[in-house]
């Protein structure tokens, strides 16, 4: 409803009826609408976050890790796009504020486990040494704007675009990562 609607359009009413819940059972876990879009925002950044890094443990090679999250990327958008577009999309001040703790909690955390996958790249000499704001417009900024812009995109939205576009995405982020050593990866 937030992203058919939109938020301030989103009704407590229109809530309850869609959920089922009771206004009773609405009070007892939430305080309000804000409540609820904040939690569905860490609910969902918190499962891309899972699916993410449990990816990126399949990938102890350099190579295989970087163009392996960019097609995940891709891949995740396609197969959730209503949450992705909740993610990119919802962020109304009043739900960023009553979600900000937590969620650069998980971030944190989620950007430390990354940090240290790729510290082992770089002392294996397989990625270049970059700051991590370079590592992510480099690696997955790319793919992170064409999800973006695919979202916003006509409906029905045509997987078959993402999937077209994950060769291309990957190489591209491996090319931008890898150290000269890392070329033969």
């Amino acid at each position: 409803m937030f992203l058919e609607k939109g938020f301030g359009a989103t009704t407590l009413d229109q809530i309850l009826e869609l959920s089922k819940a009771s206004v009773g059972s609405f009070y007892y876990h939430f305080q309000s609408k804000i409540d609820v879009a904040a939690a569905l925002y860490l609910e969902t950044l918190e499962t891309y976050h899972t699916a993410f890094l449990n990816e990126l443990r399949r990938h102890p090679d350099a190579r295989g890790g970087i163009e392996g999250l960019v097609r995940h990327h891709l891949r995740w958008t396609g197969c959730h796009p209503e949450l992705a577009a909740y993610l990119t999309h919802c962020r109304e001040p009043e739900v960023a504020e009553a979600s900000e703790a937590r969620a650069q909690q998980l971030n944190r955390t989620f950007l430390e486990q990354i940090s240290t996958w790729l510290s082992t790249q770089v002392r294996d000499g397989k990625v270049r040494k970059l700051s991590p704001l370079l590592y992510h417009a480099l690696w997955i900024g790319p793919s992170d704007e064409y999800t973006r812009l695919w979202l916003l995109g006509p409906r029905p939205r045509d997987v078959t675009q993402l999937a077209d576009a994950e060769d291309l995405l990957a190489k591209t982020a491996w090319e931008n990562l890898k150290t000269r050593e890392g070329r033969e990866d």
